[in-house]
């Protein structure tokens, strides 16, 4: 059975091929953005103007007026089961389909096939175009600063009044125009290789370069310290390269051969040891058919100054369009649409240079349809409430608020395409901001002033005392103050020709003594802002001000003294046989109130609270005698001085030293007394305080000894002298 039916198949297929080809009229339709109306114009074969971004959706409508759909005759010619439609936009193809999708991703011109095949092998073929619209070149449109000052205007270059010296709009090209734009650093040394390759599209599928003028012209935007290194080359889509600069002759190389050029550059380099900042790159054209001038390798010498980075050395003219090394007839047979790619080899390390970008250009007629040209619908620039003036439509006067600002320029073609560019302006980078610490203080004292978080060039500050710092970076730095001050410490930044200020008050004082006098009865408890005082004499209290600085007070105080009442007798005073021993009572008043001290005039002191003390004379000779006493606080004290008050005789002999008179002078005393006697003596002499402690000591030297008291402090002293010499009592102010 299945004989049978291979059989049947095989006769249909003769008899479908021995059929004459029924003739039909092949359509399409272009529909964008989703229109309901075919947007081809004129019909079939004409055009569709759109943006890039835009979606169109072809549709085949052949019509098959012979067919046995429309006949009832012939064979069948269904769109839905056997027709075929090759369709290619570019070198894009699609499916086989009736209806395709096309969105616009390059600003170009585009030619649209379609081929529609019947199932014996009739068909007809139709093309129409797709022009999608070229955005303007907007390089005319630019500021003249594009950082300000805060609270400053300026002025954009460029306008609404239509096209010219602001804004052009390129013709577009049904061929191919396509330009690689971006920075990017040569690699430096032995075979380093740069590569950019650029996507072609838009012809017909199949279309291949047959001469040299199909590829109009390369051009490379670069800037590089030592053309005798380097080797330049195209790489088209099947992989031929054509030299377009082989300057390099030595060994290793990706070209044989090679012309150096030494040490003349291209470009306006930064001539160092590679690895640096780019310089200024100018852009280098080659062709076949356009040149006006030899290879670059036999045109060394066609040099023109680098004037801003390379110090005026010469370098290659960009001003004529070369030829390359090797003809761009090489390329006949490479396809148009695919890959086309830049070389550049760098075989010699330390000079280095930069690409800037690199474009390549076919002839237009390629394509079989003739270029476009967009023209201006309108221009305006966006809204803006800083946009203070419009200049003739030629410019504008802005002023950014504080953050900057962004205006807007738009244009619309006739396509309705619209396309805009964007100025920035920025508010120059500039704050004086500072902190210090302390803010208020007590000379002498540093103060530390941090100003790191301001932004500036330059910065310059005003200590407020006469004194300055200034400096390139913001810090935190410190400074003396030695006097009192109270002012303003002002930081000043500037940036360019923009300047900011800030102010911090600054309060330091210096500190202050006063000087008081109070007195108290002996006896009594002074209490001085809580400080309890038992003693005459200076004290010092420190009090803090509002600035943190102290203020000293110093009290000179004296306890005024009053007399204790002092009294004593003895049960003896008069001894003519020893022993000599004598019992003191002392009969003072209230003497629970006072601490005592007994001074026998024989060199014998002790202390005694007692009513009754005992003491026993060893010597002939007449003795003094004194009682001293002091309250309980040690504040005050009081002496009783019985003169010659003991006399003894009866031993077999007296002490050596006779009874002398002695002087002292000058009594009140400040800082030294003197001692003078009537004849010289070295005797040993003491001076006690008033609560019976020796404060001094030393040895009489000779007629007149000076005693230094600068150590004591005011108050009433008692010299005694080894011998029989009477107590004496003396007042130190």
């Amino acid at each position: 059975m299945k004989y049978i039916l291979i059989l049947n198949l095989f006769f249909c297929l003769q008899s479908l091929k021995s059929q004459t080809n029924q003739v039909f009229i092949s359509h399409m339709e272009a529909y964008v953005n989703g229109s309901l109306v075919n947007d081809l114009n004129p019909s079939d074969t004409g055009f569709v103007d759109i943006c890039m971004g835009d979606t169109v959706v072809y549709v085949a409508t052949p019509d098959f007026y012979n067919s046995l759909e429309s006949t009832g005759i012939g064979y069948s010619q269904d769109v839905n089961v056997n027709i075929d439609f090759a369709w290619s936009i570019g070198d894009l193809t699609y499916s086989n389909n009736d209806t395709i999708i096309f969105v616009a991703s390059l600003a170009n011109g585009y030619l649209v096939n379609l081929i529609v095949t019947d199932q014996i092998g009739g068909s007809l073929e139709i093309t129409s175009k797709i022009r999608v619209g070229i955005p303007p070149d907007f390089s005319g449109v630019y500021v003249l600063e594009d950082s300000i000052c805060e609270g400053s205007s300026t002025q954009i270059i460029g306008g609404a009044n239509g096209e010219g010296s602001s804004f052009t709009i390129p013709g577009g090209s049904f061929g191919s125009s396509q330009y690689f734009d971006g920075l990017t650093y040569l690699p430096d040394g032995s075979g380093a290789q740069y590569e950019a390759p650029i996507t072609i599209e838009g012809f017909s599928p199949g279309g291949t370069i047959t001469s040299a003028q199909d590829l109009s012209q390369v051009c490379v935007t670069m800037e590089h310290s030592y053309s005798g290194d380097l080797e330049i080359w195209l790489e088209c889509p099947n992989g031929t390269t054509v030299a377009l600069v082989n300057s390099y002759g030595g060994g290793g190389g990706a070209l044989p051969g090679g012309n150096s050029g030494g040490g003349t550059y291209l470009g306006d380099p930064i001539d160092d040891f590679g690895g640096g900042s780019p310089g200024e790159g100018w852009e280098y054209c080659f062709s076949s058919v356009l040149n006006d001038i030899g290879p670059m390798t036999q045109n060394w010498g066609n040099t023109i100054p680098a004037p801003i980075f390379g110090n005026g050395n010469p370098s290659v003219s960009p001003e004529n369009i070369y030829e390359p090394d090797n003809s761009f007839s090489d390329f006949t047979g490479c396809p148009f649409n695919g890959e086309w790619t830049l070389f550049i080899q760098d075989n010699l390390g330390i000079d280095d240079g930069y690409i800037f970008g690199w474009g390549i250009d076919f002839y237009e007629s390629t394509s079989g349809v003739s270029g476009y040209q967009n023209t201006l619908d309108s221009a305006w620039w966006s809204p803006n409430a800083t946009i203070l003036n419009n200049i003739g439509d030629s410019s504008i006067i802005v002023a950014p608020e504080n953050v900057g600002g962004s205006y807007t320029f738009n244009v619309m073609d006739d396509f309705g395409c619209s396309y805009d560019t964007t100025i920035a302006i920025a508010i120059n980078a500039i704050t004086a901001s500072m902190d210090i610490a302390p803010v208020l203080g007590c000379v002498p004292i540093i103060v530390a002033f941090d100003y790191s978080v301001s932004v500036g060039d330059y910065f310059y500050l005003d200590f407020g005392d006469g004194t300055y710092y200034n400096g390139s970076i913001p810090e935190n730095i410190s400074h003396f103050y030695s006097d009192a001050i109270d002012a303003s410490a002002i930081l000043y930044v500037n940036n360019g020709e923009c300047s900011d200020t800030a102010y911090v008050s600054i309060n330091t004082a210096a500190p202050t003594t006063n000087y008081i006098s109070d007195s108290a009865v002996c006896g009594s408890i002074y209490d001085w802002n809580g400080d309890l005082i038992y003693d005459s004499g200076s004290y010092t209290q420190n009090f803090e001000g509002g600035n943190g600085c102290d203020s000293i007070v110093v009290l000179d105080f004296t306890f005024i003294d009053v007399g204790f009442e002092l009294s004593f007798n003895a049960s003896q005073q008069l001894f003519t046989a020893p022993p000599f021993a004598v019992q003191f009572t002392n009969t003072t008043p209230n003497m629970e109130n006072y601490n005592f001290s007994w001074d026998f005039g024989d060199g014998t002191t002790i202390q005694s609270n007692n009513l009754n003390v005992f003491h026993e004379y060893i010597s002939n000779g007449s003795f003094s005698v004194v009682l001293s006493a002091a309250d309980l606080n040690g504040s005050c004290s009081d002496d009783l001085i019985e003169t010659d008050y003991i006399f003894t005789t009866g031993m077999s002999s007296i002490h050596e030293n006779t009874t002398q008179l002695y002087q002292l002078h000058p009594n009140p005393t400040s800082d030294i007394i003197t001692i003078q006697s009537e004849s010289s003596l070295n005797n040993k002499f003491s001076i006690y305080d008033q609560q019976g402690r020796q404060v001094v000591n030393g040895m009489l030297e000779g007629i007149y000894t000076e005693v230094s008291l600068g150590k004591l402090a005011t108050g009433t002293y008692t010299i005694h002298i080894e011998g029989n010499f009477i107590p004496t009592v003396f007042i130190k102010q």
